[in-house]
């Protein structure tokens, strides 16, 4: 009788294990078929756009944070993992920004930058760490756009677009340049825009 009670508990305990394994394997087939989504949608979305700049980014930077709190890990397409404090870096420091420094970031000049840095309260190697990010986005859409032009087929997954693109176009150290000639905004200005949310100068 403990025997067959103690088999039925065995069989029982091995069919939890198999149950659980069935169900984590489902579960990893979803988030795999989620981040296939994920990266298929990234993609399109660099491919339909004729052009992409800081408000593109800043965007992305919005959308990754939303996902985040979603429980999805977020990656960019080179190929690694955005932290939710790389994210929010990039939101302070491109919510501190004007429109027409948004759409013209290789004007800024070293002032502008240490306004940019003091409003988002951050260093301004940080601003330009986040200038070096979008400048590696910019290519990599560059990129993506010039494959569809030429009719070749999009990546099917992280992977094979990151040995695609290496070969084709080795990343190469991003040099920010710095112009004085364009107007700076005061410092009031800019405050008054991280208060009321990104705005058109006027």
């Amino acid at each position: 009788m403990i025997k067959q009670l103690a088999q039925k508990v065995m069989q029982l305990q091995l069919q939890r294990f198999y149950e659980f394994n069935r169900f984590a394997d489902k579960l990893q087939k979803k988030q795999q078929d989620t981040q296939r989504q994920e990266f298929k949608k990234e993609l399109e979305f660099l491919a339909s756009k004729p052009q992409f700049t800081l408000i593109d980014f800043r965007q992305r930077a919005l959308d990754g944070l939303h996902k985040l709190k979603k429980g999805f890990k977020y990656q960019i397409s080179s190929g690694n993992e955005e932290t939710e404090q790389q994210l929010t870096l990039q939101k302070q420091v491109l919510n501190a920004m004007f429109d027409e420094e948004l759409l013209n970031p290789e004007d800024l000049s070293g002032d502008q930058k240490k306004e940019i840095a003091m409003v988002a309260q951050v260093e301004v190697q940080q601003v330009n760490f986040v200038l070096s990010q979008f400048s590696q986005m910019k290519n990599m859409h560059s990129w993506v756009r010039d494959m569809k032009e030429r009719g070749e087929p999009m990546p099917d997954n992280q992977d094979d677009m990151m040995y695609r693109y290496k070969r084709d176009k080795p990343i190469k150290k991003s040099f920010i340049k710095f112009d004085m000639k364009r107007q700076n905004f005061s410092m009031k200005q800019r405050l008054q825009k991280l208060k009321w949310g990104p705005r058109k100068e006027v």
